[in-house]
């Protein structure tokens, strides 16, 4: 193996681990699965045919964008109760949390 395609391939898994670590592409639904789950639902039960961003994690918890055709998007903000729940709260775009 040529010293160019050992290097390339190197590169290319770390890239993957790093991926996988910070839960990008498609590693989103497998460091985020539980919320992907709740997240879903919850989309499926209040704005159905609307799709739901990468989940991305913040301090107090994580955050998604639904984004429903011809309708501006919302951000949806995740937290998880004391009781293991997870709570929603959903903001307008273009408006303060």
């Amino acid at each position: 193996m040529k010293k160019r395609t050992l290097i390339l391939m190197a590169g290319a898994a770390a890239a993957g681990a790093v991926g996988a670590l910070q839960g990008l592409g498609p590693f989103n639904k497998i460091k985020f699965k539980n919320q992907h789950d709740a997240v879903s639902r919850y989309v499926q039960t209040h704005y159905p045919h609307a799709l739901y961003s990468p989940i991305s994690q913040t301090k107090s918890g994580w955050l998604t964008v639904i984004r429903r055709l011809n309708m501006p998007p919302i951000m949806l903000y995740i937290t998880l109760s004391p009781d293991g729940s997870f709570v929603f709260k959903e903001v307008a775009s273009g408006t303060a949390q």
